[in-house]
């Protein structure tokens, strides 16, 4: 049996705990060398925490009850919202934001996306798996207790055979979850990213449109997440300050790439290396492209500007943290407008798309109204 040594606190150990040994039940030992009490506050999470919750049997009473999770419908960046689900719907096979600029930009993009009118009227309600509702559009992240998110996951973790230590025992795995302490994994060489990253994001309000203000953050990454049979993961790998969900979605990959190449060997320590570094430079290009520096940008990024400023494409690379319609209300939101749109948008006339988008708005507004207050 192959023994894991988790070292580390709060949610990025109970986290990689619950999910090692939730997936590998007997076949591997899941230790837990707890360092340091739960964090207090609250942590803002992405739509995809969901599925992990779903793997790990977490169900959303025992979510609400641990945590007093709070649906999040958008994120306020300054004056700009970005909304979760879908923005206005493709129509044959042309994205909905080349007809937006077809028709001359008649009002904020987000203006046609449910979750951003939900949320300015303090409205919610949970998607519908009818593809003809417009519910259906609807995708939601959500607001946690921190400490008590840690507490759920430690249980989960203990109830699936995880188990705690008081020293470091010898382990086939090692796991560095101490984030900026590095008690397993040195801190240097370190890849320094703040040039484009002065500061990080915190959440400043807890409701259905969460703002962020800026927060200290030192950001960047060390050389490589994983040496030998040595992984850090979460905040002891890299920082981008994603203090809107994009650092948890980042932990939540390191463990489910722990989990899919367990266990580890030369080959996969090199998949595990170059997945994750690709997975944290994608969410660092988010990150810079929302609150950092764009004069000299990434060249990964840097692309996605050109080709976007340039007739509205949104280039996508492997391993992905957001959303095409998150890129999208990103780049709007810096001030990045497409010169052009796709050619085919023109096949239709502009005044009946401009009459297509008002009904559209109509119905998304409609079903705003009609949905409960919170």
């Amino acid at each position: 049996m192959k023994r894991v040594l988790i070292i580390g606190a709060g949610v990025d150990a109970w986290m990689a705990a619950a999910g090692l040994a939730t997936a590998t039940r007997g076949l591997a030992e899941v230790l837990v060398a707890e360092t340091a009490p739960s964090p207090s506050g609250r942590i803002a999470a992405l739509p995809s925490l969901q599925g992990l919750h779903a793997r790990l049997g977490i169900s959303d009473e025992a979510l609400a009850k641990a945590t007093n999770a709070r649906p999040r419908l958008a994120a306020r960046y300054s004056e700009a919202i970005e909304p979760f689900g879908e923005t206005g719907v493709a129509i044959d096979g042309v994205a909905f934001h080349h007809y937006w600029l077809a028709a001359g930009r008649p009002g904020p993009l987000s203006d046609w996306s449910l979750a951003a009118q939900a949320a300015a009227r303090g409205r919610f309600a949970p998607p519908s798996p009818d593809p003809r509702s417009p519910l259906s559009t609807l995708s939601y992240g959500l607001s946690l207790d921190a400490a008590g998110y840690a507490d759920l996951l430690r249980r989960v973790a203990l109830k699936a055979g995880a188990t705690l230590t008081d020293g470091r025992p010898d382990a086939d795995l090692k796991v560095d979850a101490s984030g900026g302490e590095g008690l397993l994994v040195p801190r240097e060489p370190w890849t320094d990213w703040s040039a484009w990253l002065p500061n990080g994001v915190a959440l400043a309000q807890d409701s259905l449109l969460s703002t962020f203000a800026p927060a200290p953050a030192k950001t960047g990454r060390i050389a490589e997440a994983m040496v030998g049979d040595t992984v850090a993961i979460g905040t002891a790998y890299g920082v981008i300050g994603a203090g809107d969900g994009g650092d948890l979605h980042l932990l939540q990959g390191d463990v489910s790439r722990l989990i899919a190449l367990f266990p580890t060997g030369p080959a996969a320590v090199a998949e595990y290396n170059r997945l994750a570094e690709s997975a944290l430079e994608r969410a660092r290009d988010m990150a810079i492209l929302r609150w950092g520096d764009l004069s000299k940008p990434p060249e990964t990024l840097a692309r996605k500007i050109e080709q976007f400023e340039s007739r509205g494409r949104v280039v996508t690379y492997d391993d992905e943290t957001w959303p095409e319609s998150a890129w999208i209300h990103a780049f709007l939101a810096r001030g990045i407008v497409p010169r052009r749109w796709d050619p085919l948008a023109d096949r239709v006339p502009p005044e009946r798309i401009r009459e297509m988008l008002s009904r559209m708005k109509a119905v998304l507004e409609q079903t705003a109204e009609g949905m409960p207050r919170v």
